[in-house]
């Protein structure tokens, strides 16, 4: 993590990301994003942040569940580490 992220709260990342709290649960549970410990104790990053933020339009965009989030996430970074490796 780099020394000038963003650190942010567990309330504020829920407000940040306009989302419930149940819901970010969710996409931890389904390791869309790794946390150490309990969540509602956890310092998010921008990393986080822009991932959260990602999860939220492939969920709604494809009504997906956060498993189904998780695995159209999975695939969408391998697509994009293939075409870094290609320089293309």
């Amino acid at each position: 993590m780099n020394e000038q992220d963003i650190q942010l709260s567990y309330h504020e990342i829920i407000r940040a990301c306009n989302h419930d709290a149940a819901w970010l649960v969710s996409i931890i549970e389904a390791d869309i994003i790794s946390v150490h410990g309990d969540p509602t104790q956890a310092t998010y990053s921008g990393y986080q942040l822009a991932r959260i933020r990602r999860a939220q339009r492939i969920s709604r965009d494809f009504e997906a569940s956060a498993p189904a989030t998780a695995l159209i996430l999975q695939l969408l970074d391998e697509v994009e580490n293939l075409r870094k490796g290609q320089g293309a």
